[in-house]
């Protein structure tokens, strides 16, 4: 990699980076809060899966961290939901998933149909690299939360116990799994050509 490339992936994490904090900390910014009993429907999950897009996955997994290290720090001094209060105090819940969400968008769009580079190809794999970045992170939450949490099932779902307290989630946070889903699916490819198209290697 040359100078200009290096200066370029320096200058996109801390672009990215300052943009989870923002998205963190401004209200109905990262965080867009629908339904008061349930946690906000996300778009940090964007800027990380660009990350893996654009930068591979040290880059992608370093901004997963920071934002599970938000998830954890905004947990135990802003929670704003009772999950959220019960789950994203647990390091392992709010870092681990985040983490692989840079990691699982990195891999899908440079591993995957590595011989076909045309625009359409890579119009695709941002597609799929979106919505399978963005159901990792709901997907390993709730499985996280079941290992974990299984034996006091009830304090996080209502009536939950621990047979059924992973269905339960899936159904509470459906809405929400499904609208990060079509963010990722929408947005990844818009942002992830136009930071692409200015890459240096």
């Amino acid at each position: 990699m040359t100078q200009r490339g290096k200066a370029y992936n320096i200058a996109i994490i801390g672009i990215l980076g300052a943009l989870i904090i923002l998205q963190a900390y401004i209200p109905m910014v990262g965080y867009v809060q629908i339904f008061p009993a349930l946690p906000a429907i996300s778009t940090i999950h964007l800027t990380v899966i660009i990350g893996g897009i654009v930068l591979g996955y040290g880059g992608g997994a370093s901004l997963g961290l920071l934002w599970g290290l938000t998830s954890l720090i905004r947990a135990y001094t802003s929670a704003t939901d009772p999950v959220t209060l019960l789950l994203f105090r647990n390091p392992i819940i709010a870092i681990v998933p985040r983490v692989m969400v840079g990691l699982v968008a990195a891999f899908i769009f440079h591993q995957l149909f590595k011989k076909k580079q045309t625009p359409l190809a890579q119009t695709v794999k941002m597609v799929f690299a979106g919505v399978v970045g963005a159901l990792t992170n709901t997907l390993l939450v709730i499985g996280f939360t079941w290992l974990m949490f299984a034996s006091k099932a009830a304090q996080i779902v209502p009536g939950a116990d621990a047979t059924n307290l992973g269905w339960l989630l899936m159904t509470a946070l459906a809405i929400n799994a499904v609208a990060e889903a079509l963010l990722g699916g929408i947005v990844t490819p818009i942002l992830g050509h136009a930071l692409l198209r200015f890459r240096r290697k």
